[in-house]
């Protein structure tokens, strides 16, 4: 116990006269302390930036729905994606199939995608119409905040019925309750039937800026380039599946269906792409991995040039203290008291370094959530993980010139000047 008290003390002491050593020289320590600060601040904010990277993919994933594959009119070709302007055949038909044959499908829900232009009372606003049925708010986890969603009746009659997303009401009624007021989309006039609740943003993205309308409606009312095939085109299909296990076997059984229904033969390119959430979570978590590697990897150049300028500094002040090293020896200082007394100050100096660095981290991530609406968490264990990692480098850094001061000979060092 006495032992341990001892140690405890010595490291006390080295820690107090590394202090003083840096305040001796302030200047040149805050010079020194930038580069780790530089470097920390770097690497904490693009481990940040990465993890709300990978929380806005969650986000987006979950506006998507839960246990669901989405059916896309696009050729799958073997080693990437199809080429731009590629484009397959999917129908309404082609989803009926779906639900009528493959088990497991709780739903199927066709859509069709436009961009409009909505006006009313003197306002407008641009945004993404969707045409679907019924069953998308089911697949999807859609709710109304107010009013109500589509029904199938809508979809039979093709009603001029709009829900609309939490911005665009925010946009086009600041004043009045939307339900049951008129607006005109591309100068068709439609009845708000319902607000969705919001779902925020995520990537950038307003997942409220958009509105839902029955999908016959906007084959019939509104112009859309998926509508110029056929009759029944769709741009994609949400097929939703009762659990997780369903949705695995699903995803062979619809591709298998459809290869049979378009008659594919074996070995030729299938024209539709179908992508489960599940496989989109699995990639989209691999892309913001890769996103993340590649931001601290660049970061951590500027963290390894704070660590030369750490030894480049301790090099200085061992020369600058021989005799000061020389004297200590003389008075029975061993060389590991001598070789700790440089490891601890480089140390000291980088923790400082790096605790600076966090907070300015802290201080930009929440700046930068403010702004762009993104998420940047940094975590507790980040945080520790950044003030341990920054005594490492004075450890590792500081470590030749704590050994080069240890092995000085006493003489030597106290006839210098």
């Amino acid at each position: 116990m006495t032992a341990l008290i001892d140690a405890i003390a010595g490291w006390g002491v080295n820690v107090a006269v590394a202090l003083t050593a840096l305040r001796t020289n302030l200047m040149r320590s805050i010079l020194t302390t930038l580069g780790v600060m530089i470097g920390v601040f770097s690497v904490i904010l693009a481990v940040a930036v990465g993890n709300g990277a990978q929380v806005s993919v969650t986000q987006q994933i979950a506006t998507l729905g839960s246990n669901m594959a989405i059916v896309l009119p696009e050729p799958e070709r073997e080693g990437g994606p199809s080429r731009l302007g590629d484009r397959g055949r999917l129908t309404e038909r082609d989803g009926e199939a779906i639900a009528r044959q493959i088990p497991g499908v709780s739903a199927v829900a066709p859509q069709l995608r436009s961009s409009v232009q909505m006006v009313t009372g003197g306002r407008s606003a641009s945004t993404q119409a969707t045409g679907s049925t019924a069953d998308y708010a089911r697949i999807s986890n859609l709710a109304t905040s107010d009013g109500r969603f589509l029904t199938q009746s809508d979809v039979a009659a093709a009603a001029r019925v709009v829900v609309i997303g939490q911005t665009v009401a925010n946009k086009l009624f600041p004043d009045v309750n939307p339900i049951g007021q008129t607006v005109r989309i591309n100068r068709v006039p439609f009845t708000v039937i319902g607000i969705l609740e919001s779902k925020g943003s995520s990537l950038g993205n307003d997942n409220d800026d958009q509105i839902i309308l029955p999908i016959s409606t906007l084959r019939q009312r509104l112009s859309t380039a998926a509508a110029a095939q056929g009759p029944d085109d769709v741009a994609l299909l949400f097929v939703g599946f009762e659990d997780e296990e369903s949705l695995i076997a699903g995803d062979r059984e619809i591709k298998s269906l459809l290869r049979d229904r378009y008659q594919v033969s074996k070995g030729k390119i299938t024209p539709f792409t179908v992508r489960t959430t599940t496989e989109i979570a699995e990639t989209s978590g691999e892309v913001t991995q890769i996103f993340q590697a590649v931001l601290v990897a660049i970061a951590s150049i500027s963290l390894l040039v704070g660590g030369i300028g750490i030894m480049n500094i301790m090099l200085v002040s061992v020369t600058e203290r021989t005799r000061e090293i020389g004297l200590r020896m003389a008075l029975g200082a061993k060389r590991r008291d001598i070789r700790n007394q440089f490891l601890v100050e480089a140390a000291v100096l980088c923790i400082i370094g790096g605790g600076i660095g966090l907070a300015l981290a802290g201080t930009a991530a929440a700046i930068f959530q403010q702004i762009a609406d993104f998420p940047a968490p940094i975590g507790w264990q980040t945080a520790l993980l950044a003030i341990a990692f920054s005594g490492i480098i004075g450890l590792v850094f500081g470590g030749y010139p704590a050994i080069r001061a240890s092995r000085l000979s006493p003489i030597e060092a106290l006839r210098s000047e």
